[in-house]
């Protein structure tokens, strides 16, 4: 093999690497309002916890932003709280679409 295909395949393996990023935080119900009401010491992941029948989900980070998860994130988030609801402390990786996490794994964090 020669020089500049050994440069290519690892710029290509480097660019590949350089466009996952990770997030951690709280799974919260994508579709949740917070009451406008509510304290505003009082954060969404608290009152927008997913259920059992939530459908669309979100990720809170520690420094309080939100990004929704795509479809295929949606369903890894669904099937990661079906074996334990109570853990929603996660972290997401993948790549970020404006606000939308295009996910390519979620990872429950042990809480």
């Amino acid at each position: 093999m020669n020089l500049i295909t050994k440069v290519g395949i690892i710029a290509l393996a480097t660019a590949a690497l350089g466009l996952a990023e990770s997030w951690t935080g709280k799974l919260i119900d994508g579709n949740c309002k917070q009451d406008p009401n509510a304290s505003s010491k009082e954060s969404p992941s608290a009152s927008c916890a997913p259920t059992a029948s939530t459908k669309v989900f979100a990720i809170q980070t520690a420094d309080g932003k939100v990004f929704r998860l795509d479809n295929a994130g949606n369903m890894k988030a669904a099937a990661a709280l079906k074996n334990d609801p109570s853990k929603t402390s996660v972290t997401v990786s993948g790549s970020l679409d404006g606000q939308m996490v295009k996910v390519d794994s979620i990872d429950l964090d042990k809480n």
